[in-house]
C-alpha cells in the first residue's frame, strides 16, 4: 500500500471498523474535528506522533497498523482483518476501560449500580441528564 492511502485507511477504520462519527473520533483524538477531517481527506499529513495516538486511542492492533500502513498482511495464526473482529476487540478494550474506571472511582460505580433500580422512565431521565452533563463539559 502507498502511503497516501493511509489516510483513506485510518478513515475506512473510523467509519466501518469502529462506527465512530468524526465527532465521537476527534473527541477521543482530543484534536478538533476540522483537524480530524483534514487528516482523513489527505489535505493534512499525518505526523508520526499522531498515527501513535491514532493506533493507542482506535485501539489498532499492530499487525493491523502494519496493513494500514505498509500494505503488510500478517501471516500470523489468529491474527484477523475481518472488520466484525476488529469491531469486537475495539468494543472489549472499551468496555475493560470502563471497568478500570469504575474499579478506580467506588462512588461512581455505586451510583451507576443503582440505575437497576430505577423505572426505565427514570433510568432515560438519568442518562438524559449525564449525557447533557458530559456534553458540556466535554468542550472545557
Amino acid at each position: 500500500m502507498r502511503t497516501m492511502d493511509l489516510h483513506v485507511e485510518l478513515q475506512r477504520y473510523r467509519n466501518d471498523i469502529l462506527e465512530l462519527t468524526q465527532r465521537e473520533a476527534s473527541l477521543r483524538l482530543n484534536i478538533s474535528q476540522s483537524a480530524l477531517s483534514n487528516y482523513e481527506n489527505g489535505t493534512r499529513d499525518i505526523p508520526y506522533k499522531m498515527l501513535l495516538t491514532f493506533k493507542e486511542v482506535y485501539k489498532i492492533p499492530t499487525h493491523e497498523m502494519n496493513r494500514i500502513m505498509f500494505g503488510e498482511e500478517s501471516r500470523v495464526l489468529g491474527h484477523s482483518h475481518d472488520p466484525m473482529i476488529l469491531r469486537e476487540n475495539f468494543e472489549d478494550d472499551e468496555t475493560k476501560e470502563i471497568l478500570k474506571t469504575l474499579q478506580q472511582h467506588p462512588k461512581f460505580k455505586r451510583t451507576l449500580s443503582s440505575l437497576s433500580y430505577f423505572t426505565e422512565k427514570r433510568k432515560e431521565k438519568f442518562i438524559n441528564h449525564v449525557n447533557h452533563l458530559y456534553q458540556t463539559m466535554k468542550d472545557w
